[in-house]
């Protein structure tokens, strides 16, 4: 296959997404596909592509009626001989499919990782048209688009994210200056994301306050970057949480950070299927977590951590202070580890992904 993976987001955002979009093209490659990412130049994508020794490709779409975008996509698509174009953003998909549609060009897809559409006439008329099929990574996205009654049950199809166990670092984050060598039995916990309000840290630090008064032996550490690095540093002193609670910044290999961890928290507003989540489990660590979707179909309440409802600091409390005393921490993190490793395997998610590409360009 011929595929063009294309993500406009912006140069400095890296998230499950485009985590997704390496992978998936960097596997379909050393399966024998040619597969090239279009993307900002200098964007973090394009450097992780390179990374990976995925081709990339300039793309420039910054609107849903991109004539830049639209002149690049006929190019490459004629020099690439592309038959089949996956779009991450709406409006990747919307001049994509544009451009192939004038053009009677390739097959394009719509890969979702979180709900991007809604009920509404704009997305049923602005949308629809453009897109030949969308990939999502949850059954609860499915269950929702497919009750819209716009297409038919095989329009959109549900393929798991997949946890690449050869990233798993042998070597651990040294979290030693942070954690003074006189405290005894600390209990690390890790959350990791963009620093954004779909993350819902707020409202982690905000459980860390009481948390921290019984237990000052834990320490809680947020590795990531964003707009609300200033707000959340605010909220963490106010609360004379300085101690205990770090905001690590940008983390290249969270893999060492989390061999680190004894639990793992996601506190999410809204997500699709969890990479942070699945990454965390796959590491043998118990974990709390909001209920957004796709975490239900990716751990087990009460058997790998628990699930609570978003924005509750006091289901945050509890559920973590239940893992803290619980005897069997370590079991819980491994029957999570075992069940990630069996049902979301890299193997799993890219034979299901070739398989519906090529019907896909089949028909």
């Amino acid at each position: 296959m011929n595929l063009l993976l294309i993500n406009s987001i912006g140069r400095q955002k890296w998230g499950g997404g485009e985590k997704w979009m390496v992978l998936a093209a960097s596997e379909l490659i050393k399966k024998g596909h040619h597969v090239h990412i279009g993307c900002r130049v200098n964007s973090v994508l394009e450097q992780r592509a390179k990374e990976a020794n995925v081709p990339v490709v300039r793309i420039d779409i910054y609107t849903d009626f991109s004539l830049a975008g639209f002149l690049q996509l006929k190019k490459l698509v004629k020099k690439l001989g592309v038959e089949l174009i996956i779009g991450c953003q709406n409006k990747d998909v919307r001049v994509a499919g544009f451009m192939s549609r004038l053009t009677n060009g390739p097959i394009v897809l719509s890969r979702q990782g979180v709900q991007l559409l809604n009920k509404s006439g704009k997305y049923k008329w602005s949308f629809l048209p453009y897109c030949d099929g969308i990939i999502t990574n949850t059954n609860s996205i499915k269950q929702e688009y497919d009750s819209y009654g716009w297409w038919d049950n095989e329009f959109v199809k549900v393929i798991y994210n997949g946890i690449n166990e050869t990233k798993i670092s042998d070597t651990c984050y040294d979290l030693s200056k942070y954690i003074p060598a006189s405290v005894k039995n600390p209990l690390v916990i890790v959350s990791t994301g963009r620093l954004a309000k779909q993350k819902g840290f707020e409202y982690l630090i905000d459980a860390a306050r009481s948390i921290v008064k019984n237990h000052p032996n834990i320490y809680f550490f947020i590795a990531g970057t964003g707009k609300l690095e200033t707000v959340l540093k605010r909220q963490i002193h106010e609360l004379h949480l300085d101690e205990n609670v770090h905001l690590l910044g940008f983390q290249k290999n969270i893999s060492e950070l989390l061999n680190a961890a004894d639990l793992f928290v996601l506190p999410s507003l809204y997500e699709g299927m969890p990479n942070s989540l699945m990454e965390a489990l796959a590491h043998g660590l118990p974990a709390v977590s909001t209920r957004v979707n796709g975490v239900e179909e990716l751990m087990k309440d009460g058997e790998h951590g628990y699930v609570v409802e978003p924005k509750s600091v006091s289901d945050l409390e509890e559920a973590i202070e239940k893992l803290i005393v619980d005897a069997e921490l370590k079991e819980k993190g491994q029957q999570g580890a075992k069940h990630v490793k069996e049902k979301f395997s890299i193997n799993k998610m890219v034979d299901s992904l070739e398989k519906h590409l090529l019907q896909q360009i089949s028909k």
